[in-house]
């Protein structure tokens, strides 16, 4: 675990800027590096600064998260990203296969959780929010997404239990507690299917199998 952690936040909204910034407040081993509201300004304040973490509101007219995102990440490889975005599980979808992005939350909802949140992608983790995780499983359930390419990329049983943990957030070592194994199976069957579809961010591993059909709800019973 870091130190300091510093934190870049973009948003165009006074409002959004306020909250988020109220929610980091009184933290020790927090700062906020920087405040913006544009994003060129964002992409040229994190490429000098290099923060930890930018934290990203995707309410930004002319840009969407997925075009901003990969910028931050080419000018600053080694800050996380967490998008506040709405409830569209279509977009968030979107955004999770084409940008690096660690961390998913709502805006109405989710802001209270940044504190944790922050610390679990720090600790190389990835989090979305539970509301976000049901919805993209319902919108792929009911074949609301249209993808349906083919692709040479097959998992085993075991594998596709861990992708459905991971599509909900958890860590290495609670997926094992789940599955009754160590934490190092766990960690060569998430390398392995890294490899397989290319993917470092968690997240995109576990939208993209479940967008194209490579998990779905019957491979795990924890869901209502």
């Amino acid at each position: 675990m870091k130190g300091i952690i510093s934190i870049l936040v973009l948003s165009r909204h006074d409002e959004d800027r306020a909250k988020i910034i109220t929610a980091l407040s009184d933290q020790n081993d927090i700062i906020i590096a920087g405040v913006e509201k544009d994003e060129a300004c964002a992409v040229i304040r994190a490429e000098h600064i290099k923060p930890d973490v930018l934290i990203l509101n995707t309410y930004l007219p002319g840009i969407t998260g997925h075009e901003i995102a990969p910028m931050i990440r080419r000018r600053s490889p080694s800050t996380s990203i967490i998008m506040i975005c709405d409830n569209d599980e279509e977009k968030f979808a979107g955004l999770a296969l084409k940008a690096g992005i660690s961390g998913f939350l709502l805006k109405d909802t989710d802001t209270d959780k940044l504190i944790p949140v922050i610390k679990i992608i720090i600790n190389g983790g990835c989090y979305i929010s539970s509301s976000i995780t049901h919805k993209v499983f319902s919108a792929v359930v009911s074949g609301k997404f249209s993808e349906t390419r083919k692709h040479n990329i097959s998992y085993s049983a075991a594998e596709r239990r861990i992708l459905t943990y991971m599509a909900q957030g958890y860590t290495d070592d609670e997926i094992a507690i789940y599955l009754n194994c160590s934490a190092g199976t766990v960690k060569n069957n998430v390398n392995a299917i890294k490899h397989r579809t290319q993917f470092r961010n968690r997240i995109q591993m576990a939208i993209f199998s479940l967008i194209y059909g490579l998990i779905s709800l019957e491979h795990l019973d924890i869901f209502d």
